[in-house]
Formats: C-alpha cells, structure tokens, sequence
C-alpha cells in the first residue's frame, strides 16, 4: 500500500472526552448566550423598538463580530492563568465547565442575568485550589482588581454625564431641545449602542468558554471561538426571561440615558478584552443603571429593588455553588 493510500484509509479516533467538552462547552455558551442578551437588548426590547428574534439574530451577529476581534485574548487568560495548562487534563476541564454551566442555568432558570466571568473564573480557583497549583499573580494583580474598580469607574462615569444632562436647567435647556427633535435618531442610538454592548461580549465572555476547552487539548483557540460565538445568539432565543426582567423590572430610564450606558459599559468591556481580563458585564451594567437613578430618582430605592436584590444575591450564591460544584466533580473523579 503507498503512503497515499495508508493516509487516505487511516482511522479518525475520535476523543469520547474532547466530545464530551465539546458538547459541555456548546451547552455552557448556551446559557452565557441567555445571560448575556438582557445587559444588551433589554432596553431596546423594553421599549418595543424590535422583536426577541430579531434581537436574538443581532446579538448572535454582533457577538461573533466581537469574538473575531478580540476573543483570543480572554482565551489565553484563561487557558493558562489561572491554572497551569499541564493540569488542565480533559477530565478537569470537564468539571469546571459542568460546574459553571450549572451555576449559570441556575441563575438563567430564575430569570436573572448572571455573571459568566465570575462562574468561569471561580471554578478554575476551585480546581487550582483542589490540584494544588493556582496562579495568583493574574488573578491577584489583573482580574480582582478590575472586578473592583471598573464597576466604580463605570458608575463614576455614567454619574458625571448624567449630572451634565439632569435635572433640567438653564444650562442644558438646549441640549435637551435638541434630543427632541432628534427622537428617532435617538431610537438608532439605542440599538447601535444594544449592538456595541453585544460586540464587547463577543470579545470577552466567549473566552469565558473557549479559552479552557483550548487549555484541554480539545480545540485551538480560533476554531473555538468560531464554533462557539454563534452558539450565543441561539442560547438569547432559549433563555429569554433575563433579558425581560431587566427590560421590564429593572431599568425605568429613557432612551439617552440607556444609550449612555451602554456605551460606557461597552467600552469598558473592549478595553477589558484588549488586556485579556475576563470582566464581569452585568455588574458594569449594574453600576452605570445606578448611576443613572441616583440622578434621575433615588439610589437608595435602587437598592431596594426586589428583583436588583434577587440579582444581588444570585451574583454571591453563583459563584459559590460554581466552588462547591467544581470540587465536588474533582472528588467523584479523583
């Protein structure tokens, strides 16, 4: 038999395990594409400017845009930071994925948007912590402090804006005269800016889910997140109710004050890609909707909100059961 011939009849193995991931990771992207569309479209669903389908098709486009872009750079973060890639086996990998896909179905089930960075995040602790080496120098000196300041830079921001635009005084009569007669640009300034959102999650949160399936051996980078972004926009139409409550329950703001926040918000994800820090969107999201009621209503009765306390404390209880979920799938597996 000639080397061509041996080539052509040689037998694809096809790795049960890598499957396995696979499968885990379309599932996991699944629920990350539910999440994910409420900090996007909700204002923009809200206000009836279009369709859950149509919005769900945006988003899945918008996010596999984002994911070309900047996807690689979250991926590599997590394929080896936090936890060496030589103990990121197939079967480990498994677990924390398994334990993040629960925690945010979980969080999706009871129709709040979660955050997919934080679960991802905290089962590769819980794994580096159960195996025995975890790298704290990004997570330390990268990820914890931009999970602690970039939601206070984003509120900070969003409040100094809005303060220039409300309440209504001599100073801003004009502007405010202007964004009138300008109502239906203001309209496409809510769904470019739903689309900015969407594209900011594209580069950052497909990593969430691309970048251990890489460190597995079970797809490189650029496949994954080809296979991957697309899943989101299918996971938007499955999952809906997050992006209803937020659209309903949790933002009484206008159009501007949506677009501002948006963009904020956007841009401070982009900018959190290009370092390749997994940053959590829904507490940006969260921050700038405070900003914007403390100017507009009240902060206190932000806080007081039924379903932003029920976000609240879902954003603690997540993570901790992503924790407990990864160790206790590392025990059955030894």
């Amino acid at each position: 038999m000639s080397r061509r011939d041996r080539v052509y009849h040689r037998r694809v193995v096809v790795d049960p395990v890598h499957l396995m991931l696979l499968a885990c990771g379309a599932v996991f992207a699944l629920n990350m594409g539910g999440s994910g569309l409420a900090p996007s479209f909700s204002v923009a669903l809200g206000a009836g400017l279009l369709s859950r389908r149509a919005a769900a098709l945006l988003y899945g486009v918008c996010v596999i845009a984002g994911a070309v872009l900047l996807g690689q750079l979250v991926a590599k973060t997590l394929s080896a930071g936090i936890v060496p890639p030589a103990d990121m086996t197939p079967v480990r990998v498994l677990c924390i994925l398994g334990a993040a896909t629960l925690s945010l179905f979980l969080a999706n089930a009871l129709g709040v948007p979660q955050s997919t960075s934080w679960v991802t995040v905290f089962a590769l602790v819980a794994a580096g912590l159960q195996i025995g080496h975890l790298e704290t120098d990004v997570l330390l000196h990268r990820l914890l402090p931009a999970w602690i300041l970039m939601p206070l830079l984003a509120y900070g921001v969003t409040l100094v804006i809005m303060r220039r635009l409300y309440p209504l005084r001599p100073s801003n009569f004009r502007l405010h005269e202007r964004l009138r007669r300008h109502e239906g640009k203001i309209r496409w300034a809510v769904l470019g800016t739903s689309c900015y959102v969407a594209m900011a999650i594209g580069s950052n949160n497909v990593g969430n889910v691309v970048g251990p399936l890489a460190a597995a051996g079970a797809v490189d980078v650029l496949t994954g997140l080809a296979l991957m972004a697309p899943v989101f926009g299918l996971g938007a139409l499955v999952f809906p109710e997050p992006a209803r409550t937020v659209g309903r329950s949790i933002v009484p703001i206008g159009p501007v004050a949506a677009s501002l926040v948006s963009f904020v918000v956007g841009t401070m994800l982009l900018c959190a890609s290009w370092y390749g820090i997994p940053q959590s969107l829904v507490q940006l999201n969260a921050a700038a909707v405070i900003a914007v009621w403390r100017v507009k209503e009240d902060a206190s009765a932000a806080s007081e909100h039924p379903v932003l306390q029920r976000m609240l404390l879902l954003w603690l209880v997540t993570p901790l059961i992503s924790v407990l979920v990864t160790l206790a799938l590392l025990w059955i597996v030894g």
